[in-house]
């Protein structure tokens, strides 16, 4: 079976993004999680098995104290 792979940027509360990139890797599927400068703070690389499993772990990211806005990009 093919991995869906996706990326997820995210904008987080000032001072925040050191903490929240670790924290998004120790989640089941990230592969990377990176601080990036410009628009967004954060862009996180996942693979998972389903559309389910992204469901999953784009939830518990969005849940994360300090982040505050998301975007979610499916490859193909």
């Amino acid at each position: 079976m093919t991995s869906i792979v996706s990326y997820i940027l995210i904008t987080t509360k000032i001072g925040r993004e050191h903490e929240i990139a670790e924290a998004t890797r120790k989640i089941k599927g990230v592969t990377e999680s990176l601080i990036v400068y410009g628009q967004f703070d954060i862009v996180v690389r996942i693979e998972t098995e389903s559309l389910r499993e992204l469901d999953q772990v784009v939830t518990l990211i969005r849940r994360m104290d300090g982040v505050e806005q998301t975007s979610t990009l499916i490859s193909s």
